[in-house]
């Protein structure tokens, strides 16, 4: 008995080592909306992809670090109340490379961080038709830097199940202005993400 609470202590001690890292491989769908574009509703659905590695650099905290592909936009819903024959559809696509530190709290893990978004190209719909690229009327910046927040549950000792929510901190389209009171302008991505994660280990 006191061989098998040894072996556990050890498993647990070298689990938790700072240093090693693990891997993850995420995938989930992707719910957005463009603050600014005035359609309003997280109406966009979209999906992301990647993978990851994670260390422990403290008692309390991991560091996390993703690559993932991830589409993002905003979707002009027509409604009863307010018709629209050919809604428009923005779809920008991202290559993301979020930083996260995460910590349990009770039986969850929290996250928090920021993301790095670089714009890979973007798509545009009225109706179910596909706009050409010269004539799109929206323009996208290269460079989208975001917020996150989120929260992670375990399933298996495998699998994770994360949600996360996604805010540019600068703008997804446009610029920033100033009227001497106060900052203005610019459309910003906000997105809730739902994925599955699986872990892998990457030390022995």
């Amino acid at each position: 008995m006191l061989l098998g609470y040894g072996q556990e202590d050890a498993r647990a001690t070298k689990k938790n080592r700072k240093g090693e890292f693990s891997g993850l491989l995420r995938a989930g769908v992707v719910s957005s909306q463009i603050y600014g574009d005035n359609f309003g509703g997280y109406n966009k659905l979209g999906f992301t992809g990647g993978v990851g590695t994670y260390t422990r650099i403290s008692n309390r905290f991991k560091f996390q670090i993703e690559i993932n592909y991830a589409t993002r936009g905003s979707r002009e819903r027509s409604t009863k109340a307010k018709p629209i024959a050919f809604p428009l559809r923005l779809e920008p696509h991202y290559l993301d490379v979020p930083l996260i530190l995460k910590t349990d709290i009770s039986i969850f893990e929290v996250e928090f961080g920021l993301t790095n978004g670089f714009l890979l190209f973007h798509q545009e719909w009225v109706g179910n038709s596909k706009t050409p690229t010269n004539q799109h009327v929206w323009s996208f910046n290269r460079y989208e830097l975001a917020g996150n927040l989120g929260i992670n549950t375990r399933i298996t000792d495998k699998w994770v199940l994360n949600a996360r929510f996604h805010y540019s901190l600068l703008p997804a389209s446009g610029t920033i202005g100033n009227s001497g009171i106060a900052l203005y302008g610019g459309a910003y991505n906000n997105a809730i993400t739902l994925s599955l994660h699986r872990l892998l280990a990457l030390s022995n």
